[in-house]
């Protein structure tokens, strides 16, 4: 079945990143880290169409739920608690557009010109540490994001049951938040990479057209 396969095929991956990172380790080189990365993002996304495959094919019902001033952050537990594993975040996150409409899609530098007077009164300018491959940096990110995408793995029916009531919530309160209510972003889904070079690459593929071919009426 085709998703038994693309949930197999998750599972190998992320026991894939955690034999690059070397398991739950605390930093990693800045090169290694963007290797996980590269590939935690598409499986995510991933993940979270085939959820929407499960969500479908089981036809949840979910009772109308009444709408309140402000809708809880999704995946993050109320002060006081703390959770093991943090909850997978079951929608994607939306394209930011604000930057295409001022500056036409063109990316300009940031901060001031680096200016230097010679005459005796200039202050020093700070000289910014280059990044290097080699560098040691927190992955602290990573481990939780990992742990979430195992955790939703092991129940995909409890992870559909919860998507379908957090869309409940957003449509109830929509006209209030404005909050989107579809899981998937219009377009690419995030980690989409055209040129197919990660087996990654290959289940984003295949989990994004079952979605779609689901939520789309024929």
């Amino acid at each position: 079945m085709a998703i038994d396969r693309n949930r197999e095929a998750l599972l190998r991956l992320v026991a894939g990143m955690l034999v690059m990172m070397g398991g739950s380790v605390e930093t990693l080189p800045r090169y290694m880290h963007s290797r996980v990365w590269a590939v935690l993002r598409p499986a995510e996304s991933a993940l979270r169409r085939l959820i929407v495959v499960v969500k479908q094919r089981m036809k949840i019902e979910v009772r109308v739920v009444t709408p309140r001033a402000a809708m809880p952050a999704l995946g993050i537990a109320p002060r006081g608690e703390r959770r093991a594993v943090p909850a997978f975040a079951l929608f994607d996150r939306r394209k930011s557009f604000d930057s295409v409409l001022a500056f036409g899609g063109r990316r300009y530098a940031k901060g001031t010109p680096n200016i230097r007077f010679f005459d005796g009164y200039d202050t020093p300018v700070p000289v910014k540490a280059v990044a290097m491959p080699d560098d040691m940096i927190s992955a602290g990110r990573l481990n939780r994001r990992l742990a979430a995408l195992r955790n939703a793995l092991d129940d995909l029916p409890k992870q559909a049951r919860r998507m379908a009531r957090v869309e409940a919530k957003r449509a109830a309160l929509r006209a209030q938040s404005g909050k989107y209510i579809r899981p998937m972003r219009p377009g690419r889904p995030p980690g989409y990479r055209a040129r197919k070079r990660h087996p990654v690459d290959f289940v984003l593929s295949d989990c994004h057209e079952m979605a779609l071919y689901l939520l789309v009426p024929p």
